[in-house]
């Protein structure tokens, strides 16, 4: 009867990306002095976002699937190579990792005020 509104899956995708992301970031630091590692990173949510979404009219925008896969890609903006081969900063990830946690509070935010707005509706 009731489907979910497209904000709250929108919100839940950014939140999937960011918990993704998030494990990513943890790996390049476990890896920090492993020598010939390469930083990963995931691909930008905007990205996975055009990629996965198909328009049937202008205007109207469907989820072309629901599962959306965040597979680890080489970081091709990765500071330079350490003389042990690693491309990890560390400083780096630090700041990845705050900007993704800004993510994540927002797409908890969004889903959030979209959930009491919902409620509010249904008068509960």
């Amino acid at each position: 009867m009731f489907d979910t509104p497209q904000i709250m899956r929108l919100a839940q995708g950014m939140a999937r990306h960011a918990a993704a992301r998030q494990g990513v970031i943890a790996e390049n630091i476990a890896h920090a002095d492993t020598p010939g590692y390469r930083a990963r990173d995931v691909e930008p949510f905007a990205a996975t976002l055009d990629r996965g979404l198909a328009a049937t009219r202008p205007g109207h925008i469907q989820p072309a699937s629901q599962a959306r896969s965040f597979t680890p890609i080489p970081d091709s903006t990765a500071p330079a190579v350490s003389p042990n081969g690693n491309t990890v900063s560390l400083e780096r990830e630090m700041m990845r990792a705050a900007r993704n946690k800004q993510a994540h509070d927002m797409a908890l935010a969004v889903y959030g005020s979209a959930r009491a707005i919902w409620r509010a509706s249904l008068g509960r």
